[in-house]
């Protein structure tokens, strides 16, 4: 009942775009309800875009302006793409984004819950994006299937465009690789009017899947963590904005935190997209580099899937977009992500206007908050027996510092 009314109440905004004021509404309303869960909470404002669209169209603009060099400079032709593939790599892998700065004239918020232990050698950061995103041609049901398969073609046009581009410093250019080039360039015109028609005409979505059940859930997972003791870890709760312009509120909360959150010692757990369909722990992440998780998070979940009352949850690996988990998964932070995905390992209703309060199943929430709390109570009891071990090894160290002193 708790998961439904926590998913219920962010559905009452008809959608919480980025930057947008519903974004900012639903912002406040999280940070109240961690509070009433006993939470101290705060709202981090951080700069961001309020579309994603203008930083992708300006990418393409550089592989438009490659094939337009190609005719009269391939030297220069080829400098430009290197400079698009870098930026585009950079954007899908979330670690180069120099763009995204320049058009962050926005605001948005990430709410930060935590359960204050600040002497625990461990920390555990449970997090979800609470924005919403735009729809578009690309998300109509009907393509959405071959969505992996559109991004993987349109990777390898960028690359052969590039290499016709080298090809023709050494002035190999038959007329086969200029009109290949032409075409190439014709499809990047397509894609970026794309873009732009989503940008400005793409329809807003409630986003009850995406993602204000993975919010739900994760504050659910709040409220029952609170009722129990854990001395050696401090818990967080992150509801992050901007995820669906880029993971940007990830990266901020990274950014203002990082001296808080030592790599070795802190775990992060994200909750994305449980309106139906079946439960997936991951263990990979990435639609160009693949980015692994957690050994050892990912260890938690392989043992807690042995219970006969969580068999159907699977493992899975996630290259069909990326979630606020790549970031700390890129940076070297324990990470691992949950989602749901239908027979086909899709996302049902993604990014379209039928991602309703309607079409949730809650018992797959419902079966993810058990699952991850469970997972939970494995991943702290293997940290306990890590520490212990550890305190075991510094002991012997003193020891035989002493013994050595003492022979000395």
């Amino acid at each position: 009942m708790r998961i439904q009314r926590f998913l219920g109440e962010l559905c009452i905004f008809k959608n919480r775009a980025s930057c947008s004021q519903n974004e900012h509404r639903a912002a406040e309303h999280i940070y109240q309800v961690m509070r009433s869960i006993g939470l101290v909470a705060e709202i981090e404002q951080f700069r961001s875009m309020s579309r994603m669209t203008w930083e992708l169209v300006i990418i393409l603009l550089f592989f438009l302006a490659e094939a337009v060099l190609y005719f009269f400079n391939p030297l220069v032709a080829s400098i430009v793409g290197i400079i698009g593939i870098i930026l585009f790599w950079g954007h899908f892998s979330t670690r180069f984004k120099p763009l995204s700065p320049i058009l962050s004239f926005a605001k948005s918020h990430n709410v930060v819950g935590k359960i204050p232990n600040p002497d625990a050698p461990y920390k555990i950061i449970l997090t979800a994006h609470y924005d919403t995103a735009r729809s578009g041609p690309m998300w109509n049901p009907k393509q959405v299937a071959s969505f992996r398969l559109t991004f993987l073609v349109g990777l390898g046009m960028l690359f052969l465009l590039l290499l016709i581009s080298a090809l023709g410093i050494f002035d190999i250019q038959p007329l086969s690789l200029k009109i290949i080039n032409c075409l190439i360039g014709a499809y990047v015109v397509i894609q970026i009017v794309m873009l732009t028609y989503a940008g400005y005409k793409g329809e807003l979505v409630q986003g009850a899947s995406d993602n204000a059940s993975g919010v739900a859930v994760m504050l659910d997972l709040a409220a029952r963590i609170k009722e129990k003791s854990y001395p050696e870890a401090e818990f967080w709760f992150v509801a992050t904005g901007s995820e669906e312009v880029g993971a940007l509120g990830m990266r901020a909360f990274l950014k203002e935190h990082a001296i808080d959150l030592p790599k070795k010692a802190s775990y992060f757990i994200n909750f994305d997209n449980f309106g139906s369909g079946i439960l997936h722990y991951y263990t990979v992440e990435g639609m160009i580099n693949r980015y692994k998780f957690s050994p050892e998070l990912i260890r938690a979940a392989e043992e807690t899937a042995k219970q006969n009352k969580f068999a159907a949850v699977t493992p899975d690996k996630y290259t069909l977009a990326y979630t606020d988990a790549i970031v700390p998964a890129s940076r070297g932070y324990h990470a691992i992500l949950f989602l749901a995905t239908d027979e086909k390992g899709l996302i049902p209703n993604w990014h379209w206007k039928t991602d309703v309060i309607e079409n949730i199943d809650f018992a797959v929430p419902e079966l993810t908050s058990d699952f991850a709390f469970e997972m939970l109570q494995i991943h702290y009891r293997n940290l306990m027996e890590k520490l212990e071990k550890l305190r075991q090894e510094k002991e012997k160290f003193k020891s035989d510092l002493t013994k050595l002193e003492d022979f000395s």
